[in-house]
């Protein structure tokens, strides 16, 4: 990603954390990140794909994360609650690093859509963690973990994440581990 993109993306966000989507136009983003129409127009067609791609790079991100531990806990199933832990971490630590996109888009102007593939990446991870370790209805158990889990991070996001990463994972974790008995 270039310069450019990035700043745009930034500038955007900003605008996105105090208007509605609908309400901001390209004129706004151009303005706020002190660029032509022309360079705007050079990486995205219109805001709704500025938007798209957002989404797509953190959730691409996210799977990523996912898919590394999934392989880890693949070659190495005594590794499960120690990589559990890692991804779980790594997991929230993106979400830190990247909290005013995911506030932006969970708690203050909330986007149904991008919840759901949200919910969907980390459901799909969770079931590539989890397959080949006999758990009892694996699909359940993530629905009801990611259920809690999402629970956490909006109310994390709400507050502005106060706490470390580090403290979430670690309360998601050890939920994890009393709920599957």
């Amino acid at each position: 990603m270039t310069d450019k993109q990035t700043l745009i993306q930034e500038q955007f966000l900003k605008l996105l954390e105090q208007h509605r989507f609908r309400e901001i136009t390209i004129k706004m983003i151009c303005e706020e990140a002190h660029i032509n129409r022309s360079t705007f127009y050079t990486y995205y067609l219109d805001k709704y794909d500025l938007l798209d791609n957002m989404i797509e790079q953190h959730l691409s991100e996210l799977n990523l994360i996912g898919s590394q531990f999934a392989e880890v806990i693949k070659t190495d199933s005594d590794t499960l609650r120690t990589s559990s832990r890692l991804y779980l971490n790594h997991l929230f630590s993106y979400i830190y690093e990247n909290q005013s996109f995911f506030r932006t888009l969970m708690t203050v102007h909330p986007a149904q859509n991008f919840t759901q593939k949200f919910m969907g990446v980390l459901k799909e991870n969770y079931m590539h963690i989890i397959t080949d370790h006999h758990l009892q209805d694996p699909e359940h158990f993530v629905n009801y973990t990611l259920g809690g889990q999402f629970g956490i991070i909006y109310f994390w996001l709400q507050n502005y994440c106060v706490e470390p990463p580090e403290k979430i994972a670690d309360i998601v974790y050890r939920n994890i581990l009393k709920t599957n008995r």
